[in-house]
This record gives C-alpha cells, structure tokens and sequence, in this order.
C-alpha cells in the first residue's frame, strides 16, 4: 500500500499478479477497449455473475487498432483485503498489479537483452505470492500469466509462450530475463505508474462508490464546520446573545422535526406489521369466527346472515323463540371461558333493537366488536 500524500486516509494499493484477471487483447479501431474486454474478462472470471469493472492499459496504437492490458479484481476474491482496509479505515483510492510495478524498475535492463529491438523475451518475476510470467515483443507485452507457489513451471512457462505465438505469431525466444521481485522497487514503480492517468486502475465499482461517498462526506464536514465558525463569529458581533437563543430555538426545532420523521416512520412501520398480523391471524378468519360463535348458539336459535369485517366486527342477524335466548347468546359471546372454556370470542358485543314476529317468534340483530370502542 502507497498512502495517498494529498488526502490523509487514502492509498494506492498493489496487489500480486495472481489476485488480478490479466489479458492482452487487440482492440478494433474505433470500438471502446473497456466494452470491447468485459465479456473476455467475464470469461476468465471464476465469479461470472458477478459486476466486474474492466480496466485498459494501451501499449500498443496503430491505425488496426489498439494493443491493451486488460485487467480486472473480482470483488468476491478480495474480500479478506476489503476487510483489512475496512479495520484499518482506509480508502483505497487506486488498485495495480505489483508485477507491473516492478517491471518498470527493470524496463531498461530487460530491452537491452539479447535480439534486436522487435525480439521476442520472456520476463520472469519471483515473489512469495506468486511467479509473473511476461512474454514481451520488443517492448510490446504479448502475454501476461501469474503462476501460483507450487505449480509446474515447464507448463506454465509453455502456456504463456504459446499464448503469446497465438497473440503475436510464431516468434523465436531471444532470451529469458528472471529476477527477485524487490518489493520497495515495485512499489515505487506502482507509485509513478499511480500518477498516469492511463495506467491501470482494476478498483471495483462498490469501492470506487464508498470512495466518492467518503470524500464528498468529509468535504461537506469541513466546509460546514468552516462555514458555521464564520457565521457564528459574524452573527456574535452583529446581534450577540439573542441571536444565540435563536440559534438553540432552530436547532431544537430541527431536533423535533428529525424526532417526527423518526416517529412516523416507526408508525408506519408498526402499521404496516399490525396489517401483516392481521391478514395471517387465521384464529379471527371468517370461517374460525363462524364456528366459534355456532359452538355457543343457544337452543332455539337461527341465524339468518351476517356481515364479517376482518379485524373489525360482525354483524349477526336471526330468530330466537324467546328473549330470554337473545341475551344468552349475548352473554356467551363476551363471557371469558365460555362453554368450550376459551377465551371471549368479542371483546364488546351491542344488541340492537328485538322485534316480535306474528309466530311470536324474536327478530334481532347484534354487533360483536373485536375491540371496545374506547381502546
């Protein structure tokens, strides 16, 4: 990690080759080298489904077209980083390979091998993480592979060569440059490359985000506390005292709109949980409230409608042979431990008016409420 001289918690960062998607690509004139490489990098991703920002590097432009790096960091894979820098709040301002950075050290001494200026070489860089592997054209990157601690070299070093033939075109191997990768050199090559604009830079979108985030939220607490401080000292000497008392009379203000823009969304959000309780309490369904209310009906008894309001009420409407039949079914309805000994069916239960049929038989109407009116 490079820290950032200009902006107190922010670094470059350097990653192994190895972390890092890596290929060359030739791109077609006149198409965007970054949509041209996403579906390529995609490919190489073990992560497909996965959002990946693709980053290009030209090293080569032609009239054909352009010659780039492409390069991309999987967010999934570098999730122990992310935590690293999360625990020692840091905000990576830009990612590079590593290799990269110490191959700028040793560009000179690796042009002037052996072949002309066009031969074709292979790189090779040691490190505890990973192998580099770069196959060079003159000073025109052909293939770019990290081989991991333990690997067959012979094939990883075949591989890159026969990538690069299919890249390039059949070329003779003038010679073979290998090297220790001195960490501080390739971090002072990662720190010049960091000052380019075109190099790469394979920060992910989330963290390019959080960057944004983090600067626009510091900027804005430096310019208010700077701004507070010169309206504070200008509003003491202009009006002193009460212009204080209406400072602390606006700022308890602002408290209780905040407060009540807490409170609402707290309301909301219990009503919201009250009308989910409700729909998926099945014990006051229609069917449940029909059976209770049948399992307490007294002897000559009929019900002939009545009118369910889920949560709310219902209205029952029959014939009883007396009176007497009336007020028991009412009784029953709001008495606790009723015949079957459970709970009241109805909080509150209202007898409308008793009417007497030419059979003498009694019409009447009830409204049973699952809650009193003065809850």
């Amino acid at each position: 990690m490079l820290a950032d001289d200009s902006a107190g918690r922010e670094v470059v960062l350097a990653l192994p080759l190895s972390r890092i998607l890596v290929k060359v690509l030739r791109v077609p004139e006149g198409q965007d080298p970054a949509e041209f490489a996403l579906p390529v990098m995609k490919a190489l991703s073990p992560y497909p489904d996965e959002p990946l920002a693709v980053s290009c590097e030209t090293v080569r432009d032609s009239a054909e077209g352009k010659v780039v790096i492409a390069a991309a960091l999987p967010e999934e894979s570098a999730s122990d980083v992310a935590e690293a820098l999360d625990a020692a709040k840091l905000n990576v301002v830009k990612i590079d390979a590593l290799a990269f950075g110490a191959l700028r050290q040793v560009w000179g001494e690796l042009l002037s091998g052996p072949g002309g200026d066009d031969a074709r070489r292979l790189a090779v860089l040691k490190s505890p993480d990973c192998t580099s592997l770069v196959v060079l054209d003159g000073d025109m990157p052909v293939s770019v592979r990290a081989v991991a601690p333990g690997a067959d070299m012979k094939r990883e070093t075949m591989l890159s060569l026969l990538e690069a033939e299919d890249f390039a075109g059949p070329k003779e191997l003038a010679g073979t440059f290998e090297r220790d990768e001195d960490v501080d050199a390739a971090l002072a090559g990662v720190k010049e490359r960091a000052e380019e604009d075109d190099s790469l830079d394979v920060l992910p979108d989330s963290w390019r985000e959080v960057l944004v985030e983090t600067r626009f939220k510091a900027k804005l607490a430096r310019n208010l506390a700077a701004a507070g401080l010169v309206w504070a000292l200008v509003m003491g000497v202009l009006f002193g005292v009460p212009v204080a008392y209406g400072f602390m009379t606006d700022h308890v203000k602002g408290l209780c709109r905040q407060h009540a823009k807490q409170y609402k969304a707290v309301a909301d959000k219990k009503a919201k949980t009250e009308l989910v309780r409700k729909y998926s309490d099945h014990d006051r369904g229609a069917l449940e409230i029909l059976k209770a209310v049948s399992d307490r009906l007294p002897e000559g008894i009929t019900l002939a409608s009545w009118e369910f309001t889920r949560g709310d009420s219902v209205r029952i409407r029959g014939e009883a042979e007396d009176k007497g039949a009336v007020y028991e079914l009412k009784d029953r309805l709001v008495a606790v431990g009723g015949e079957d000994g459970g709970e009241p069916v109805f909080a509150e239960v209202n007898l409308g008016a008793v009417s007497s049929q030419k059979d003498g038989r009694q019409k009447f109407e009830l409204e049973c409420r699952f809650q009193a009116a003065e809850e």
